[in-house]
């Protein structure tokens, strides 16, 4: 039997046997028992790596919004002195205090969706766990209260993503010794009974590291701080600085310092001879990479700044990286400095300025199995979310998207999220605000080949082939000409003209 279609641009008709009608209905089914399935939870699955050198990225749980703060307030760490995100600057984006823009813009650092973001794409790029620069519960600085519930929240989201974590103690905060041992004892009752926190060292301890120290600078000092972890800690302080806490250091960790502060050399000169001629007198060390350091205080009104480190699109952190690389049996682990610290641009976090570049060089680093597009699907999800915020059915499933991708269930993640978030976009392969025989005729066209395709070839589900699962999504769509409601049109264009890659010609940072 053959079945009339409709005449394809380049005049011929085309004709599709019956096992092609019966591929209609088998895939229907098909990829209804996929989304039904889809709403279990799965577990999360490590990444697997080619590069074992463990890799913890070093986090700022320190920005608010007026969500978070309340009226027009943003915190300080978007505005410094003189910045308005309730503004736009010249290039059309919030005024905030860094040269960088975030991708998805400024945020709140206890925002549950930013936190699955973030996780999620550190994931992808062969990151094993985050350090978390900590505050404590008791200090000198006004948002200590506010720093705690960011961080609590970060460490709540570990479980679902299956990363590892441990802090970076600011001690300069603490105005005594007896704040210093109620910060820590926050940690012995709270984190480091957690699965996901580090340990590591012979006696498997909870790893705690110190910026610094600053405040605490004797032994004596630090035998009384931590004693109150209840059990005894892998201590590691900044490098050169393991002698302001005696043998109750550990070790030491490396950390980017501007051009010449410490090394006529440069940066790297100082990381050469840090890992070369210091390491060997320790009992344990980690290393550091970053992208540079450009900092924003002297234009946010908050000091003079300092020395920059050039980012050299991307050089500067592939440097890093072989440097680390050159000495790693002699690390336990390597620092990535930092994920989001906009203040300082030391940023790994997706930016408009540097797209997702220093996540694939990560990946590339790691020796992980995922690409740039495995990272865009996560920001579809984030965008997903702001976009469907106010229903709870999509929400549900856009939470079984998050679980695929803890699981590593990329093209489950991939066919649920776009039923969830794009129901009047798949199988419009002609973007003619229907699916009908001529999206048919395209799929049919390239059937069984393998790509690169988009969306207007007919992979619909973007994996570069044309297959059931394809047919499948068409299938679901046939005859559906419907457009998203007024009240989310803004979000089909932010996902339409920024997420989805694979629908349109790829618009990053164009």
């Amino acid at each position: 039997m053959r079945v009339p279609m409709a005449d394809r641009s380049d005049g011929t008709d085309l004709c599709l046997t019956s096992w092609f009608c019966l591929g209609v209905r088998f895939a229907v089914v098909w990829v209804l028992v996929l989304v039904v399935g889809s709403a279990a939870v799965a577990e999360p699955v490590a990444v697997t790596k080619t590069n074992p050198t463990r890799l913890y990225m070093h986090y700022m749980p320190w920005f608010e919004t007026p969500e978070t703060l309340g009226g027009n307030r943003w915190g300080w760490h978007w505005t410094m002195n003189n910045r308005d995100p309730n503004r736009l600057a010249s290039d059309g984006r919030p005024d905030i205090a860094s040269h960088y823009d975030p991708l998805i813009g400024p945020y709140a650092s206890s925002d549950p969706d930013v936190i699955e973001y973030h996780l999620l794409l550190m994931k992808l790029s062969g990151v094993d766990g985050v350090l978390i620069d900590w505050y404590g519960v008791e200090g000198t600085n006004g948002d200590i209260d506010l720093l705690l519930t960011n961080s609590d929240a970060l460490v709540a989201k570990m479980d679902d993503f299956g990363m590892e974590f441990a802090v970076v103690l600011e001690d300069r905060f603490s105005a005594n010794v007896g704040q210093a041992q109620a910060n820590v004892a926050y940690l012995r009752d709270h984190y480091f009974g957690n699965p996901w926190y580090i340990r590591q060292g012979p006696g498997d301890d909870p790893l705690m590291m110190v910026f610094g120290p600053i405040t605490f600078e004797t032994q004596h000092e630090w035998q009384q701080i931590l004693t109150h972890g209840g059990e005894n800690v892998d201590f590691l302080t900044l490098w050169y600085e393991s002698g302001d806490a005696g043998v109750m250091a550990d070790g030491e960790y490396a950390w980017p310092y501007p051009n010449g502060i410490f090394d006529p050399g440069g940066h790297l000169g100082h990381l050469d001879n840090f890992y070369r001629h210091r390491i060997p007198s320790l009992e344990r060390a980690g290393g550091v990479a970053y992208p540079g350091f450009v900092d924003f205080y002297a234009e946010g009104g908050a000091g003079a700044g300092y020395a920059e480190i050039p980012h050299l699109d991307g050089q500067t952190l592939s440097d890093t990286l072989g440097v680390a690389a050159g000495y790693a049996d002699d690390l336990s682990f390597v620092q990535l400095a930092t994920w989001n610290d906009f203040g300082e641009g030391t940023i790994f976090e997706p930016t408009y300025e540097t797209g997702f570049d220093y996540l694939e060089i990560l990946q590339g680093f790691s020796g992980v199995g995922y690409d740039v597009d495995d990272l865009e699907l996560v920001l579809m999800l984030y965008e997903a979310r702001k976009v469907w915020s106010g229903d709870m059915n999509k929400q549900q499933s856009l939470d079984a998207v998050a679980s695929h991708l803890a699981a590593l269930r990329l093209d489950e993640a991939k066919a649920l999220l776009y039923f969830t978030a794009y129901p009047w976009l798949i199988g419009d392969a002609n973007e003619d605000g229907s699916v009908n025989l001529l999206d048919l005729s395209v799929l049919a066209a390239n059937f069984g080949g393998v790509g690169p395709f988009e969306h207007g070839d007919g992979d619909f589900n973007a994996d570069d082939r044309v297959d059931l699962l394809d047919l499948s999504l068409l299938a679901v769509n046939f005859g559906s000409g419907s457009i998203p409601e007024p009240s989310v049109a803004w979000g089909f264009a932010a996902l339409a003209g920024v997420c989805l890659r694979r629908i349109r010609e790829r618009a990053f940072f164009s």
